[in-house]
């Protein structure tokens, strides 16, 4: 299944899912770039799979939700019990250099895996007690039943996550305005920033025709802008 920017599409039913800022998730027509419908506060869209959404509730404490909704409308299907992280993780909508997750095996059962790490951000540095108490990198896995709604916590290895890292496709040199792309079919998924109405810049989901190089449609996602994502080291 296709990654783009924010989100997940589904090429075979026209459907595309992703989030704004604050983690609302936006169901897109992927032919008009028309918004289905908005739902969800905190939700990071991770596949669609048997037309139910699998998104990742990302809250303040440092636990998982799993959600299921209905692809179709945007209807709230069921939601895991609290998955705990480990008491330092800091989960978050999008990847960064201390919380990354991927989605692997996209079908029935799903398999999402995460990978926390606690970051040394200056000041003194901890005695030797302290840091050997606390893990300063974490591995996990989530099994993911969709038709029969279950969540099952799967171990984790550094191994698996670094083989991961290794097969995802490298980023070719970006425009200046775009600050992450994805493909469905061939359509080009551009995450932009523009102009606002309001003065301020605009977070933008661009679709671009590829044989064409022409915009089939844009939808704005934010009306802040944001800064291009650093990369993380392979």
């Amino acid at each position: 299944m296709p990654r783009i920017p924010r989100g997940v599409a589904d090429a075979s039913a026209g459907r595309a899912v992703v989030r704004d800022r604050q983690g609302t998730l936006i169901a897109l027509d992927l032919e008009t770039g028309a918004v289905v419908w908005r739902r969800g506060r905190a939700l990071r869209p991770c596949a669609i799979v048997a037309g139910n959404v699998v998104a990742l509730h990302v809250g303040v404490s440092p636990v998982l939700e799993v959600e299921l909704l209905d692809a179709g409308e945007g209807t709230e299907l069921w939601t895991s019990p609290a998955l705990a992280l480990p008491e330092w993780a800091r989960p978050a909508l999008q990847d960064s250099p201390e919380f990354t997750v991927s989605t692997v095996e996209e079908r029935d059962p799903l398999v999402i895996r995460w990978t926390a790490r606690a970051l040394y951000r200056g000041g003194a540095p901890p005695g030797p007690d302290v840091a050997g108490s606390q893990p300063r990198e974490a591995h996990g896995a989530l099994r993911v039943g969709v038709a029969t709604p279950s969540v099952e916590p799967l171990a984790g290895t550094a191994a698996e996550a670094e083989t991961e890292a290794e097969a995802a496709s490298p980023h070719p040199p970006l425009a200046a305005d775009v600050l992450d792309y994805g493909q469905v079919g061939d359509l080009r998924m551009e995450l932009t920033v523009r102009p606002g109405s309001g003065g301020e810049d605009a977070v933008v989901l661009r679709a671009v025709d590829t044989r064409t190089a022409s915009t089939v449609w844009e939808v704005v996602l934010d009306e802040t802008a944001e800064t291009r994502p650093r990369r993380l080291r392979p």
